[in-house]
């Protein structure tokens, strides 16, 4: 091979490495494009800034007219960011558009996919449309690691997306919709620790109102049913000044405590009682509570034969208990215990 038939293969070659280095580096930049988002992914502080980097810097991947990102709050409620739009009230018909939009997306349940001008053409929930808009583009759902869409990027654009390009939004759609759960657990994100604090110091509050509310003693008055657990006619019931156990349903015997007296007004007589042991009120849920009282006054010096109801006088029990009264006497009444 003579010289000049070695430097013009020289050059040959040359230009080949050139043109196999051109397509290398655009599938290269692309990758790199995907690496550089996806640590932006991992150091963003809130969902603002997460939505700003998916409406604004997808265009490093492939161009598009116009990008819009929703998600979906834990009450329902939609939000959207959309490129070149800015959260004002001088574009809440533009964003009213993107919520119905984003709703709509959310119905449809579908994974990556191309949405053609006819789609949106057959829906008039999604009008008016925005004049300046093309009614076309690719949709990415973002999917957490349990399967449940938190958002979607819809992404306009007349011309059709290419095989490659979908591959690498999907990427970017998992990799944001593992941010978003991580950002949402407190876990990520410049405000993870304070978001942490703030849930801590929340249970902590809901801890010491719910603990404080059993200090708040309320007084009471009421006329409660109760019954003698050992009738006078079997023959074993004390006389006299001795001890007698009655039954009381659990949400009158609440107020109840050792020292707590017990009005009964029987055949016009009036009897006191003053209470000198009850079994726990947790054991009343499912059962009367079991009070051992010592008969104080009665005419007769006896106990009273028939019992029926008794007046709790100048009690008082904790705040919760005092608002559970009702609830335990329905389930009560529902297991049919009284």
């Amino acid at each position: 091979m003579t010289e000049d038939e070695k430097s013009g293969f020289d050059a040959d070659l040359e230009v080949a490495y050139q043109a196999v280095d051109r397509q290398k580096t655009v599938g290269m930049r692309a990758l790199a494009g995907l690496f550089l988002l996806e640590h932006e992914f991992r150091r963003v502080v809130g969902h603002d800034y997460l939505a700003r980097l998916l409406v604004n810097r997808l265009n490093r991947f492939a161009p598009y007219d116009c990008a819009v990102f929703w998600t979906k709050g834990r009450f329902g409620r939609f939000d959207v960011t959309i490129s070149g739009i800015a959260k004002s009230k001088e574009n809440k018909p533009v964003l009213l558009w993107g919520q119905k939009l984003g709703k709509w997306l959310h119905k449809s349940g579908w994974g990556n996919k191309q949405i053609s001008a006819q789609v949106i053409a057959g829906n008039d929930k999604l009008e008016p449309w925005p004049q300046n808009m093309p009614r076309a583009g690719l949709y990415v759902p973002l999917v957490n690691r349990k399967g449940k869409v938190q958002g979607g990027i819809f992404l306009l654009r007349e011309a059709g997306w290419s095989q490659p390009v979908r591959v690498l939004f999907d990427q970017l759609a998992e990799a944001a919709a593992y941010t978003m759960e991580a950002m949402d657990r407190g876990v990520h994100g410049g405000r993870g620790w304070s978001a942490l604090l703030t849930r801590l110091g929340v249970v902590l509050s809901v801890f010491f109102i719910i603990f404080g509310s059993f200090l708040i003693p309320v007084p009471v008055n009421v006329d409660v049913p109760a019954r003698l657990a050992v009738p006078i006619e079997s023959g074993l019931a004390p006389r006299g000044p001795a001890q007698i156990d009655i039954r009381l349903p659990p949400q009158g015997a609440m107020a109840l405590e050792a020292g707590s007296r017990l009005q009964i007004r029987h055949d016009n007589m009036d009897y006191e009682l003053e209470v000198e042991h009850i079994s726990p009120w947790m054991a009343g849920l499912f059962a009367d509570r079991h009070v051992r009282a010592r008969l104080v006054r009665a005419p007769d010096g006896l106990a009273p034969p028939v019992l029926e109801r008794v007046t709790i006088e100048n009690a008082h029990m904790p705040l919760p208990l005092y608002v559970l009264r009702r609830p335990i006497a329905m389930m009560r009444q529902w297991l049919n215990l009284d």
